[in-house]
């Protein structure tokens, strides 16, 4: 049996979004903003600065300005539903819905990627992540898939390798560029 609520109350499906702050937008904006000071504290570790970024600018300056761009659009999230009730969307329509077990599935896979990174190497988990990310998602075209699995990531450790001299660790197989 369900309780009725009073006919003075709004429906729950609005509870959520009423007042100045939408509460559970706070309180991941919250969580986000948490992980956001635990990395910028991070960046203020770094020692070394790359060659190419040797005239002036500290190693911690382009990841701050992407943590601090991240730490505004956290920000403005719980007022999110002001902006959206304007407009006549309703913000909680999509999250009445339970999580997509897929989604579920695509955060244990990367969890567990990430995970075995320090022993794959950058290299290997970028194309373990290429090769098995899609097929998760359920592109059958391996052709396209293995295209995708070697090009991409050998051109972005390239780009990090020879252009930016930032070079990631290469796990216990060695396989480096």
């Amino acid at each position: 049996m369900t309780e009725q609520q009073p006919a003075s109350s709004p429906p729950l499906s609005d509870a959520r979004a009423i007042g100045l702050v939408h509460p559970v937008d706070l309180v991941v904006s919250l969580i986000i903003l948490s992980g956001v000071a635990f990395l910028f504290y991070e960046t203020t570790q770094f020692d070394e600065v790359s060659p190419i970024f040797a005239q002036n600018i500290q190693p911690s300056m382009y990841p701050q300005i992407v943590l601090t761009v991240i730490a505004i659009f956290a920000s403005l999230m719980p007022f999110e539903h002001l902006l959206l009730a304007k407009k006549g969307t309703d913000i909680d329509k999509e999250r009445r819905h339970a999580i997509h077990p897929l989604t579920l599935t695509t955060m244990a896979f990367l969890v567990a990627v990430v995970a075995a990174a320090e022993i794959l190497g950058m290299l290997l988990t970028m194309i373990v992540i290429c090769l098995l990310m899609p097929r998760l998602w359920g592109l059958r075209k391996l052709t396209h898939i293995l295209v995708f699995a070697t090009v991409f990531p050998v051109t972005v450790a390239l780009v990090f390798s020879k252009l930016l001299s930032v070079y990631f660790d290469a796990g216990i197989f060695g396989i480096a560029l």
